[in-house]
């Protein structure tokens, strides 16, 4: 969907100042717990954000697309590994759909289900163009089968030979006020635009541009509200809607929230550290693309209590062959002071249940290494460096010159020789701070393999090396 070129574009604009949360931004502390790959490796699949629904039965119903949308069903949302059902299709030739229709946001509405379907028509991928826009459908059957209400947004420019066009890429979140809002990227810009209809005028989208909500869906201008990114959700709890995005600039997956739904402010931590990446696969980093986040028991991008982020992830050294879908469990409490480091990040230990080898890792572990099972949360990461505290940058390092795999966590830029850099895991405090808990790296007795552990005698599982760092206890 998002084009090489529109992903080098993106840039971070100032918000406007006005309207911003009442709420104490500083004074919220997230907690990321470990991802879980759910899905995956599929070539075809994973290409927009994730969305499901909660069945009547109690089992859970996600959607994937990539062109087509397809429909997959597993017991919750961690078991998204069945077959995959075909329930939208590419439109006639000469459709606003001809390219394909992807679904983005699956959003029940009593006894109906909402869709938001992106679409893209006139395309030759290969030459550079496509055009964007969005329709809305409803389902009487959970979304296997599908109506189509018609396209409601589209951009101010047409289709041109050698350019990516329109405005699409959006997800729709109830607003609880009356109103569904849909986040898009409009790619003459690559800024974050928004539209919103009145719940019961599925059709009836209006653009919010120059302070008022009265431009058409179709074709009518709209003010960017900086790129906060086309992925948003509602949090139920807060009254508030979070924006969340993989951004360079911002070196992590970053998190937006707006009281009014225009104006935004960043969460100063990323959820997430990511590594500078490139659409042209294969590089050495990881992608990460297509975050959403979701509400585990009903599917829903309208959350209450603990959430799940999750996101297409195309590891370090592959191509699009290889599109897993990952979740991690967030939980996001507000403290009546500011929180001297607002996110925190898994460290987690992993054991092959047959080599007796480890992995330390904040990150998910696709292919071979599907195979380790998750220990033990050992400390949370930060996932940047604190402001006015030493701290020690830590990465994932890797080796195979045994014929197996050896994996250690080392400080930034010093992986040992016949170790690769992988991948950030995250910051340690360089010295104890309140809340906080030592991270030693340790070499177990038995075969040459390393792990974390918070205790100096390591479980008894090997011998300490030496300490990392200190980690946030919870």
């Amino acid at each position: 969907m998002l084009s090489v070129a529109a992903l080098a574009l993106l840039v971070a604009t100032p918000l406007p100042a006005q309207g911003q949360p009442e709420l104490c931004l500083e004074c919220i502390t997230i907690r990321v717990g470990p991802p879980a790959v759910v899905r995956g490796p599929f070539p075809d699949e994973l290409d927009a954000p994730f969305t499901g629904l909660r069945l009547a039965d109690g089992t859970f119903r996600g959607f994937t697309a990539n062109g087509a949308t397809y429909a997959v069903d597993g017991r919750d949302a961690w078991d998204m590994r069945g077959e995959r059902r075909e329930v939208l299709v590419p439109g006639p030739a000469g459709s606003q759909s001809d390219c394909g229709r992807w679904l983005t946001t699956a959003l029940r509405d009593g006894d109906a289900v909402l869709g938001f379907v992106h679409q893209e028509r006139n395309c030759d991928y290969n030459a550079g163009h496509t055009d964007k826009s969005m329709a809305i459908a409803v389902s009487s059957d959970d979304g296997l089968n599908w109506t189509d209400l018609g396209t409601v947004i589209t951009g101010t420019d047409s289709p041109t030979p050698g350019q990516t066009t329109g405005e699409g890429d959006c997800t729709m979140v109830d607003g609880q006020d009356g109103f569904l809002y849909a986040y898009c990227l409009r790619a003459s810009d690559w800024q974050t635009v928004v539209a919103r209809t009145p719940l019961r005028d599925l059709t009836g989208w209006r653009k919010y541009h120059e302070g008022n909500w009265h431009q058409p869906g179709l074709g009518g201008e709209a003010t960017d509200i900086g790129f906060i990114g086309p992925t948003a959700g509602y949090l139920d709890d807060l009254g508030l809607v979070a924006a969340v995005t993989s951004d360079e600039w911002f070196e992590g997956v970053r998190l937006s929230l707006s009281e009014d739904k225009v104006n935004f402010v960043d969460v100063k931590d990323p959820l997430l550290p990511v590594d500078p990446s490139s659409w042209e696969r294969p590089v050495d980093t990881a992608l990460v693309a297509y975050t959403t986040i979701l509400d585990p028991d009903t599917g829903s991008n309208t959350v209450s209590g603990p959430f799940l982020l999750s996101y297409l992830h195309v590891p370090g050294g592959k191509g699009f062959e290889s599109r897993y879908l990952v979740h991690h469990e967030v939980t996001l409490t507000v403290a009546d002071e500011p929180a001297a480091v607002q996110t925190g990040l898994a460290l987690s230990r992993w054991v092959h249940p047959e080599q007796a080898s480890y992995i330390s890792s904040t990150g998910p572990l696709t292919g071979d290494r599907q195979a380790y099972r998750h220990d033990a949360i050992v400390a949370y990461m930060l996932t940047r460096a604190p402001d006015g505290v030493p701290s020690v940058k830590l990465a994932e390092c890797v080796s195979d010159r045994s014929g197996q795999l050896e994996q250690m966590l080392a400080e930034d830029g010093a992986c040992p020789a016949g170790y690769i850099r992988e991948r950030t895991a995250g910051w340690l405090f360089a010295d104890p701070q309140p809340g906080t808990i030592p991270v030693y790296r340790c070499r177990a007795e038995w075969v040459t393999t390393h792990f974390v552990s918070n205790r100096t005698d390591c479980e008894g599982r090997g011998e300490m090396e030496f300490l990392l760092g200190y980690g946030l206890a919870s």
